[in-house]
C-alpha cells in the first residue's frame, strides 16, 4: 500500500493507522448491535498495538482496515481471535461472510464482530459515499439486519455451532467520518448518527480552486496526516475523481467532481 504524501514507510503507516482507529469514534447510535464510543474507548484502554509489522494485503482500503481490527484483536488481552472471514454458503449460493467470531476471555462468551470504515457526504436528504451508488442507510441496514444476523442463519448454526459455540453477542464497528457540505446547508437523512462522529467538509472541484487544500492519497483516508507533512504537494486546483485533502487549519475535506453524485451513480 504506497503512500504518496511523504516519506512515510509502510511500518509507520502501519503505526499510524492502528493509533487512528482506536481514537476514531462511531459513525453510528441507537441500535444495540452498534460498538458504541463507550465499548471503544474500553477496546482502547487495553489495546497493545503490534509493533514493527507491515500489511501485505489487497489495496482496497476495506481490506486494510479490517486487516488492522484483526492484528488488534490478536493482541488484546481481553479478546481471541477464533475465526475470521467465514464464508457462509447454502445450495452453492453465497450468503455472505462473517468477518470475525471473537470469544470475550472476560465474558466467556462467542461474540460476531463486523467492521467498516466508511466515508459520506450530505447531499440533499440523502448520505451518500464518495461512490454514490454507497448509501449510508442502506449500508447500515445491510450490516444490521443481515451480515450481524448471518450467525443466526440456520447454515451457519448447522456448519459451525458445534465448533465454536453459540453466539451470545453481536457488534457493528463502523468507523469513518461524515462530511458536510461547506457551500450549501443539505444535512443528509435522519438516520441516527453517534453524537462524536468525526466530521470534515466537502465542496465541487471548481469551489477547492482558492481553499489551498492539499490532497492526500486514499490509504491515508483513514489517518490524515497534518498539512505541514504534505508540504511539498502542490495544492489542489481541480480534481476528476473523489479526493480526500488537508486544509490550512488540518481540517479534513473531500472534493468532488462537479457532476458528482449524478455520474457516479451511472457507472
Amino acid at each position: 500500500m504506497s503512500t504518496l504524501y511523504n516519506n512515510t514507510t509502510a511500518r509507520d503507516h502501519a503505526d499510524n493507522s492502528f493509533h487512528a482507529i482506536l481514537a476514531l469514534p462511531p459513525l453510528l447510535d441507537g441500535h444495540p448491535f452498534i460498538a458504541d464510543q463507550r465499548w471503544l474507548d474500553e477496546f482502547a484502554s487495553n489495546a497493545i498495538i503490534p509493533q514493527g509489522i507491515e500489511y501485505q494485503g489487497g489495496r482496497r482500503l476495506g481490506f486494510f482496515y479490517q486487516w488492522l481490527w484483526q492484528q488488534l484483536i490478536t493482541h488484546h488481552p481481553c479478546y481471541e481471535l477464533l475465526a475470521e472471514e467465514i464464508q457462509l454458503s447454502v445450495d452453492k449460493r453465497t450468503l455472505g461472510a462473517v468477518d470475525f467470531l471473537v470469544n470475550n476471555l472476560k465474558t466467556g462468551e462467542v461474540e460476531h464482530w463486523e467492521v467498516a470504515i466508511k466515508f459520506y457526504l450530505a447531499f440533499e436528504q440523502r448520505w451518500p459515499g464518495p461512490n454514490a451508488r454507497d448509501d449510508l442507510d442502506k449500508k447500515a441496514n445491510k450490516m444490521l439486519s443481515h451480515q450481524l444476523m448471518l450467525s443466526a442463519h440456520p447454515a451457519f448454526v448447522e456448519q459451525y455451532q458445534a465448533q465454536f459455540g453459540q453466539i451470545s453477542q453481536r457488534r457493528l464497528i463502523m468507523q469513518g467520518r461524515i462530511f458536510y457540505p461547506a457551500f450549501d446547508d443539505y444535512i443528509g437523512s435522519g438516520i441516527q448518527l453517534a453524537a462524536e462522529a468525526a466530521q470534515g467538509l466537502w465542496c465541487y472541484s471548481e469551489q477547492a480552486a482558492k481553499l489551498n487544500l492539499k490532497p492526500i492519497a486514499k490509504p491515508e483516508w483513514i489517518a490524515p496526516p497534518r498539512y505541514s507533512q504534505i508540504a511539498e504537494e502542490p495544492a489542489l486546483i481541480t480534481v476528476s475523481n473523489p479526493t480526500m485533502a488537508i486544509a490550512p487549519d488540518d481540517k479534513v475535506w473531500f472534493v468532488m467532481p462537479e457532476h458528482w453524485p449524478h455520474s457516479s451513480m451511472k457507472k
